[in-house]
């Protein structure tokens, strides 16, 4: 078993709703789906953020059903496909690929720390992206040599969205408009839930499980901390 699979193993039996004895004998696979949901709720809730691409809460898409992310971890990839709507009505429709997985940080990787502090013994990482998102039928694209902003990856994992803590992602991309011109990047904060029904990778004994309880435990000592 590689080291993704026994991570996603771990952080997918902490999220998942199934029961103790249907955890324990789920079947072993190597693709892993998720619900995408929006990282913030509230005025202006949303996923996607589109910096000065707009102005107010039209720069803020909110992911809709049907959104979703996948990881392959016989491949190292990963993508990201749905829709998220702002409050004007246009429609964001994207089609990202992640690739490069990494189980931790290099010296030279920056972690996005606006949510759960850094573990990389619960969280993923994608140094690579391509792809579209495509606005009321205007396709802006992720940058081909520096698809993400500054020194950052794809996070993934329990803790790895930076705007709430909770188990899901964060990446900030760089983006070339449909004219070709680079604009300022562009962010995608998420929440994850495990698609009911997906096999999991089978996870390495009672005590990885054990694992993954006390990372739920935590998650939500911290949220109600947070809502004191």
């Amino acid at each position: 078993m590689t080291t993704q699979t026994m991570k996603m193993a771990l952080t997918a039996v902490a999220f998942s709703t199934a029961s103790f004895g249907a955890m324990t004998t789920t079947a072993a696979a190597s693709t892993i789906d998720y619900m995408v949901s929006d990282a913030t709720t509230g005025n202006c809730s949303h996923g996607l953020w589109t910096n000065s691409s707009n102005s107010g809460c039209e720069r803020y898409y909110s992911f809709q059903d049907g959104t979703t992310f996948s990881q392959d971890t016989n491949t190292g990839t990963a993508t990201f496909t749905g829709t998220a709507i702002n409050s004007a009505g246009s429609v964001a429709t994207l089609d990202l690929l992640f690739s490069g997985f990494q189980d931790a940080l290099n010296a030279n990787q920056d972690y996005k720390a606006g949510g759960g502090a850094y573990n990389p013994a619960t969280m993923d990482f994608y140094s690579g992206a391509s792809g579209t998102i495509t606005i009321d039928g205007r396709t802006f694209t992720l940058k081909p040599s520096d698809p993400l902003a500054g020194d950052t990856t794809l996070q993934i994992g329990a803790g790895a969205n930076d705007k709430t803590g909770d188990f899901g992602g964060s990446a900030w991309l760089n983006i070339l408009n449909p004219h070709g011109h680079q604009i300022p990047h562009w962010d995608i904060n998420f929440d994850l839930t495990r698609k009911p029904g997906t096999p999991v990778p089978a996870p390495g004994g009672l005590a990885l499980f054990g694992l993954a309880l006390m990372g739920l435990w935590a998650g939500r000592r911290r949220k109600a901390a947070l809502a004191a």
